[in-house]
């Protein structure tokens, strides 16, 4: 008897054993990419917030038939058909690792990479649908910035363990498999599960401590810890044809390329610690003190130079968040109060900032503890104009979705028209129409 039980106790533990590893290789390795959704790479086809019977708070959206739903399902919509986005419009509903955007004549075109796996996703504003553009499997990727034409991306992936992170260079190029016509699911006619491109990448040199794109997508800056001192270089997108430009004892920072003659580099913020905002000509590799010392701080610069927004540590366990003129070197309390980091700066309209902001004050140590992931904001999206310090609401997101949203890693096409961003809370992606929501 006690033999029999044994046995039976032995088979279950391999059933479970071998549904489990065969669950990992479903969904890692052999799992055929979704081709198109009505809402993110998901395959959800709608959600109704609150219990509302329309989603997104609206009561205009559309079908492919031009009647009112409260089901948003794009699956059956044909090219021509009438349709209504969303102003506030979820791409993902599972967690991505970055994004790009790029504005052709006609629409606004918008690629991101999925954290999990490695899709590549792609949505425009001339149609409902979400196109897989590429299923090559490369797991774990947290961080990625295109190039202009969302064709390249580098990308950051995280191994298992303790490791450093490895940092990629990846293009996507035509599937070497792709022999059949390609329909509009983004998929070739005959084969369902092969998407119409793949991944082909290099890894970028080890010790990377951060990375930026110029302002016009076709160049690199790379941050690399050599022998214990920060050395920056300058590349081609791929990292290609460096060229080193200056030898830094700092590591610990932040860095962006917001204009085509400075590249920004922040020191990484404490509450308890005095921190910085450098200018570094990309050229030269000159040196400029912008701001600083503030406790906590953390900067984003305008993309013509000429303004900074500026989050510190307030003594008081808040935010202090100021415009700062770069040129006379003074500055203004904005009427907002976050994170630099929840902030984007326009690319056309170069004296406007768009920021996630708090809808409540929640006390903590600025920026660490919101790092960290130990405290979490509830935002709404205000503007503010830099030449004037007036400030609008844009959106409350919470009368538009169907969740709180700490918004984080903010961008905008390059007209403006679009504003992305993700939710720190869930790495969700969004997408809100600038122009509706005037």
């Amino acid at each position: 008897m006690k033999k029999t039980n044994l046995i039976i106790l032995i088979a279950v533990i391999v059933f479970v054993l071998v549904a489990a590893g065969g669950t990992y290789w479903f969904f890692f390795m052999q799992a055929p990419a979704p081709t198109t959704t009505g809402t993110g790479g998901t395959g959800q086809s709608g959600f109704q917030p609150f219990g509302r019977t329309t989603p997104f708070g609206g009561g205009s959206n559309t079908n492919a038939t031009g009647t009112s739903t409260g089901n948003q399902n794009y699956n059956g919509w044909v090219p021509g058909a009438p349709f209504k986005l969303p102003i506030l419009r979820l791409l993902s509903d599972t967690p991505i690792g970055g994004y790009g955007a790029s504005t052709t004549a006609s629409t606004t075109v918008v690629r991101w990479v999925d954290r999990g796996r490695g899709n590549v996703y792609e949505a425009t504003y001339d149609s409902p649908l979400i196109t897989t553009i590429s299923n090559t499997v490369v797991p774990r990727i947290y961080e990625s910035m295109w190039n202009k034409n969302l064709t390249a991306f580098i990308g950051s992936l995280l191994p298992d363990g303790d490791r450093a992170p490895t940092n990629v260079y990846a293009q996507i190029v035509a599937h070497s498999t792709s022999t059949g016509a390609m329909t509009s699911t983004g998929s070739a006619s005959g084969n369902a599960s092969v998407t119409p491109f793949e991944l082909r990448g290099k890894n970028l040199p080890t010790g990377l401590i951060g990375y930026a794109v110029s302002p016009d997508k076709s160049k690199l800056f790379m941050l690399i810890n050599q022998n214990g001192n920060g050395v920056g270089y300058v590349s081609t997108f791929d990292g290609q044809k460096t060229a080193a430009i200056f030898t830094s004892p700092l590591t610990e920072v932040n860095v962006d390329w917001p204009t085509d003659n400075a590249i920004a580099i922040t020191t990484k913020g404490s509450s308890v610690y005095d921190g910085f905002l450098y200018l570094v000509n990309p050229k030269t590799g000159v040196w400029k003190r912008a701001v600083g010392p503030l406790p906590g701080l953390s900067a984003s610069v305008s993309h013509d130079g000429k303004y900074a927004l500026v989050s510190s540590a307030d003594g008081n366990n808040g935010i202090s968040t100021s415009i700062y003129s770069l040129a006379s070197g003074t500055s203004a309390n904005a009427a907002i109060h976050t994170l630099a980091d929840k902030c984007a700066w326009g690319n056309f309209y170069k004296d406007t900032v768009y920021c996630a902001v708090p809808s409540q004050a929640v006390t903590g140590a600025y920026p660490e503890d919101w790092y960290a992931g130990t405290l979490s904001t509830i935002d709404k999206i205000w503007q503010l104009d830099a030449l004037t310090g007036g400030v609008r609401l844009v959106s409350s997101i919470t009368g538009q979705s169907d969740r709180v949203v700490d918004a984080f890693n903010l961008g905008l096409d390059a007209k403006d028209g679009y504003l992305f961003f993700m939710n720190k809370d869930d790495l969700s992606f969004w997408s809100l129409d600038l122009v509706r929501s005037q």
